[in-house]
């Protein structure tokens, strides 16, 4: 019988030591507490086992990762509102854009952008080279170029400075951002042979069809603004690393300028793009 009281003992007394609220720090120690009220930016309690009329303590919610209540229940602190998908619950965290400066170039841009997290978003998309107008800018023939290109890209908005109390992005897919960005490109296009003298009638230089493919591994500097969570707007900026087999002094690889290759001796690679879109829900 008293092995029996014994026992019952300490299965109480281990209850109630497994019953007390807590109080876990971002440093990972803990206090026993027995917690009275959560505020927005507070939590209230007292020390465990003290009486009814003690002191009551305020700790800022900053300083926790988590609190777990006596119910088993627990309230996770370690993630900022500004990270918390459940902010922008309803905003649509898709776009379909088209880049408006591709068209001068001679192609059309069209890419897909889809949100991960409210911090992060992918991107893919196509070129279609060709289809646009060439800008014949008085230093190089029409290279009358027909091809595609493919590319991807991962978009990381910026953090901010410093965080304040129940801060978040105007929305989901609005933001500062950087983005590493890939290019691959294949195409034809008329090489002008300038090396002989153009034809007395047409004044043309001959040409011959030639294939080109080059890529480039960029890294963008942008922005996009979202109006009345219908339409985007965003412009970039990008400079990388990459390569070329066109034989011309021509820089464009339609989407990226620039690349090493047998006319341009640097591996450098510029970029830039002005698209505008539509959002849509994923949902």
């Amino acid at each position: 019988m008293k092995k029996f009281l014994l026992a019952l003992f300490v299965l109480g007394a281990g209850f109630t030591a497994k019953s007390q609220d807590m109080l876990i720090y971002k440093d990972k120690t803990i206090d026993e507490v027995t917690i009275m009220e959560v505020t927005p930016d507070f939590i209230k309690y007292r020390e465990f086992g003290s009486p009814v009329n003690s002191v009551i303590f305020t700790i800022e919610k900053d300083y926790l990762q988590k609190v777990v209540f006596e119910s088993g229940r627990v309230m996770d602190f370690s993630q900022q509102m500004i990270d918390d998908a459940r902010v922008y619950a309803g905003q649509r965290d898709r776009a379909l854009k088209i880049d408006v400066a591709g068209f001068s170039a001679n192609y059309t841009f069209v890419t897909y952008e889809q949100a991960v997290t409210p911090s992060t978003s992918w991107e893919a998309g196509f070129i279609f080279i060709g289809a646009g107008y060439e800008n014949q800018n008085g230093w190089n023939d029409a290279e009358n170029a027909m091809g595609g290109a493919i590319n991807m890209g991962y978009k990381f908005k910026r953090s901010p400075n410093f965080y304040m109390q129940r801060m978040r992005f105007g929305h989901i897919m609005r933001g500062t951002y950087v983005k590493p960005n890939l290019f691959v490109t294949t195409y034809n296009y008329d090489k002008i042979d300038y090396d002989h003298p153009p034809d007395p009638v047409t004044f043309m230089y001959p040409s011959t069809r030639e294939t080109a493919v080059a890529g480039s591994l960029q890294m963008d500097f942008g922005n996009q603004l979202v109006f009345a969570d219908q339409f985007v707007l965003d412009y970039a900026a990008g400079i990388g690393y990459g390569f070329t087999t066109k034989d011309s002094w021509n820089p464009s690889n339609y989407g990226f300028l620039g690349g090493a290759g047998p006319q341009m001796g640097s591996p450098y690679t510029f970029s830039f793009t002005l698209r505008v879109g539509y959002l849509i829900n994923g949902k």
